[in-house]
């Protein structure tokens, strides 16, 4: 058996299906409001419609202690440099979606 695994607001998760479903909720985070009905909506063209705002919302919606990718950027360290250059980070995740 292993340990109790405790979520970021607390919650205690005990048995194996509360750890499955607070691990599923921690690992997959539901999309933003409003995003997921857009997506189904709009097809597969739904990229050419996110925003700047769009960018900087999932950007610091996300845990700065999720492990980086491969970049070896942070979410902490990629926070850092919107505050520097935010113009630059939308530039590069608008060219990787298109």
């Amino acid at each position: 058996m292993t340990k109790a695994l405790r979520s970021r607001s607390g919650e205690v998760a005990e048995s194996w299906e509360e750890k499955v479903e607070l691990i599923k909720e921690e690992a997959f985070p539901k999309p933003l409001k409003g995003v997921e009905g857009k997506a189904k909506d709009e097809g597969g063209e739904m990229w050419k419609k996110i925003t700047d705002k769009d960018i900087q919302e999932a950007l610091f919606n996300q845990s700065a202690q999720k492990a980086p990718g491969p970049d070896r950027l942070g979410f902490k360290a990629i926070r850092l440099l919107w505050d520097w250059d935010s113009q630059r980070i939308i530039n590069i995740v608008k060219r990787h979606l298109g």
